[in-house]
């Protein structure tokens, strides 16, 4: 699975692009190593000189459904808080500041190395999903500078809490279903077919009291993004 992901990230990778990404595989402890060098290199081995700069453990059972497009890998490695257990877990290796050069290559890393479609497909939908920030969600594309990703909000969840705020500007754009979103210090009620802009460092979150879910399309941009 991993040298069909790499012949295919190949023709996808920047010619300028290098680094060296570790995959580790549970139960059966097996250690493999992706190595991306300029010129669009990319090799997997078992053997490595020197550190990684990311660090993947993640289950063969999780990296099947990846495979198979089942899941994403920003899906399977979100999380609200770095604490929180993921099937995908990320670890940086010794010395990576993640500064916005780090960003990049992770993001591109997770986005385009695990994608084998071409032009690249994310399926999003509950089956597809993973409860993240309260609410079920799948990432659709991570750059530095902009998020986005689909959420679908069940009756009696919520997606993120009071006090939550980030310092970019964000838009949630409903797309059916019916709640409730606190949004800047206003509480309002909100349905498919409305989309609301979030201005930097102000409140938000979205809940669902319906037996319809809610759902939604999450964008974030600018600096911080």
């Amino acid at each position: 699975m991993l040298t069909e992901m790499a012949e295919n990230y190949r023709q996808k990778v920047d010619d300028r692009t290098s680094m060296k990404v570790q995959i580790n595989i549970q139960p059966t402890a097996e250690i493999w190593y992706v190595i991306v060098e300029p010129n669009r290199k990319v090799t997997v081995s078992q053997d490595s000189n020197g550190p990684a700069q990311f660090i993947f453990t993640t289950t063969e059972s999780t990296l099947r459904k990846i495979y198979r497009g089942e899941m994403t890998a920003l899906t399977a490695a979100a999380q609200a808080k770095s604490s929180d257990p993921t099937p995908l877990k990320l670890e940086f290796g010794p010395g990576v500041a993640f500064d916005h050069a780090t960003r990049i290559k992770l993001f591109d890393f997770l986005q385009h190395f695990f994608n084998r479609t071409s032009p690249e497909k994310v399926l999003f939908g509950e089956r597809h999903s993973r409860v993240v920030h309260g609410a079920h969600a799948v990432p659709l594309y991570y750059h530095p500078g902009l998020r986005s990703a689909w959420y679908m909000i069940k009756k009696g969840e919520r997606l993120n809490g009071p006090g939550d705020v980030n310092p970019f500007p964000q838009a949630f754009i409903f797309i059916s279903g019916e709640g409730f979103a606190r949004i800047g210090g206003k509480t309002i009620k909100v349905k498919g077919g409305e989309a609301y802009y979030i201005p930097p460092n102000s409140e938000h979150y979205v809940w669902n009291s319906k037996k319809r879910p809610l759902v939604l399309i999450f964008l974030a941009w600018g600096d911080g993004a």
